[in-house]
């Protein structure tokens, strides 16, 4: 019975946490706050976590696999490489950011914080590189058959996920268009027999008449 009280108090944690970060971010939420909102002592907080970064690594952690997880079906049930890629490179560049009124931004500002000592666990960044590899592959025989490739690949999506995820914070129309994703989608598959052509696209402008914005 006192182990059941024990996790009710935990998820009771997790579920306030997961509503401040979206209301106040992870920068402005405090341990006190948590606690506040879950109905414990600030005290009482320190018993289930260590620190406010443990707490948002619990929290983010399940949100973000379940997001990559809904990629992959997405990324799945397309047909075709150029299709496939696509879906990856949009879900993964494009929807993910907007997602929960840009929720994943707060990865970046808990990384911002880290330092020697914080308890951070680089293992869902392993297990998130593991399923862009796996995405790859399933989405261009080539890179099925070329790991030294993939493994760049896998690199630079990450890089530009953060970037992403950055961009879309300080300006939400900097997110890559139509145009961006397909130069990608052209440069992904490369090496597939015939290459992937990049449609011709109209020039990217407000609707005033000048350049988008980025």
């Amino acid at each position: 019975m006192p182990q059941v009280k024990k996790e009710d108090i935990r998820q009771a944690i997790l579920e306030a946490s997961h509503a401040l970060f979206l209301e106040k971010g992870y920068v402005d939420t405090t341990m006190v706050q948590i606690a506040k909102r879950a109905g414990i002592s600030h005290a009482n907080i320190y018993s289930y976590f260590t620190a406010k970064l443990q707490v948002f690594f619990c929290v983010y952690e399940r949100w973000f696999k379940a997001r990559i997880g809904a990629l992959e079906a997405d990324v799945m049930a397309a047909h075709g490489s150029p299709a496939r890629m696509r879906a990856l490179l949009r879900g993964l560049l494009v929807d993910i950011p907007r997602l929960d009124n840009g929720f994943s931004h707060n990865l970046v500002q808990a990384l911002a914080t880290v330092s020697a000592g914080d308890p951070y666990d680089p293992s869902l960044l392993q297990w998130f590189r593991e399923r862009l590899s796996g995405m790859l592959a399933a989405s261009a025989p080539s890179l099925a058959r070329d790991g030294v490739r993939r493994a760049r690949l896998v690199d630079m999506l990450v890089l530009t996920f953060d970037g992403c995820l950055v961009n879309h914070h300080v300006n939400p129309a900097s997110l890559p268009d139509v145009a961006m994703l397909e130069e990608y989608v052209a440069a992904f598959l490369a090496a597939e027999p015939g290459g992937h052509a990049v449609p011709p696209q109209p020039s990217a402008t407000t609707p005033s008449g000048s350049p988008a914005a980025v």
